[in-house]
């Protein structure tokens, strides 16, 4: 069976390292990379590649030169990511192959998705309301991980992109009763604002955020973690939570993405609610060592795993694959 995944995005961030993830691990399909010219260096230079010069959702030219190039090919399935992705091979194939899509974030139009011959969800929350054959399938934790030696508990630990929707601004505003000093790893548009909000509730000796981590840095970063907090207002994921249970260390977060399929509810704050947030962290932060996550640790690497997720992937694959042998029979 003959897989092709398109990327088709100017930076290489979250979704291009979950494809460069699972084409480094998937061994035993035939699998193909259409990709931006500009991102190609950064996926694992084993991956069968094709470099294409960027474009927007309505070039006919390039259109066309990509469909001629997926012709080339003659994939069985094309795996798109994204919405821009997945408009583009919509609006291209007449039949040519079948069309697996992957939802990676909460969106609010949806509906192009629908033109998909199956969807694959990271969240249930991510394929909500769309019309399609659908499967979820989460995130995983990141396979170049390896276990913490020692652990040492010097602050609680977030991590994400610096903008609205991570919530980091209702995490700040939840840290004026808590003892426990608090690292936020992460750059983007809201870093001042954040810092503004920091020394205007005098958070200054407490809360302290830092930007230019790379991957390999981050390691270190969480061996000093006593809690990880995701805070966000709306989430595909949370990956970022997924490693750290991977690493063993607790993590209390908003009611995103998959969390409510790992935690119970008395462990996830109200999403958008400065006030759940504020509560569940004052329960706990503090007193970490009340809480016994040992069980979610284990079930998070178990089930969690890159491994698990290709298995289910494949069976996508498979499931859209006896639908393209049952009409070649008929």
């Amino acid at each position: 069976m003959k897989i092709v995944h398109l990327v088709l995005s100017e930076d290489f961030a979250g979704i291009e390292q979950h494809v460069d993830e699972l084409l480094s691990n998937s061994k035993a399909l035939s699998i193909t990379l259409i990709c931006n010219k500009s991102i190609a260096h950064n996926f694992n230079q084993n991956i069968s590649i094709h470099e294409i010069d960027n474009m927007g959702r309505r070039s006919l030219f390039k259109k066309y030169k990509l469909k001629k190039l997926l012709k080339s090919i003659n994939p069985d399935i094309v795996h798109t990511h994204g919405s821009k992705t997945t408009f583009i091979i919509s609006s291209i194939n007449k039949g040519y192959f079948k069309h697996v899509a992957t939802v990676h974030g909460v969106k609010k139009n949806k509906t192009i998705y629908e033109s998909a011959d199956y969807l694959i969800g990271v969240s249930k929350s991510a394929i909500e309301g769309i019309k399609a054959k659908s499967k979820v399938i989460s995130n995983w934790w990141f396979p170049g991980l390896t276990k913490l030696n020692s652990k040492q508990n010097k602050y609680a630990l977030a991590v994400g992109r610096l903008e609205k929707v991570k919530g980091f601004d209702l995490l700040i505003s939840s840290w004026i009763n808590i003892n426990s000093d608090l690292i936020i790893v992460g750059s983007g548009n809201e870093k001042n604002n954040l810092l503004s909000l920091i020394d205007k509730l005098n958070l200054n000796k407490k809360i302290k955020i830092i930007d230019g981590v790379k991957r390999d840095q981050l390691k270190d970063i969480y061996a000093d973690a006593s809690v990880l907090i995701v805070s966000s207002r709306n989430e595909g994921g949370p990956r970022v939570a997924l490693e750290a249970l991977y690493l063993e260390i607790p993590v209390l977060s908003t009611n995103v993405g998959h969390m409510n399929e790992i935690f119970p509810e008395e462990l996830l704050a109200k999403k958008d609610n400065q006030q759940s947030l504020q509560k569940l962290l004052e329960e706990y932060v503090d007193n970490i060592e009340v809480l016994n996550q040992s069980a979610i640790f284990k079930y998070v690497e178990e089930e969690f795993s890159v491994k698990t997720k290709i298995y289910e992937i494949n069976e996508v694959y498979e499931s859209v694959s006896r639908i393209i042998n049952s009409k070649l029979e008929n």
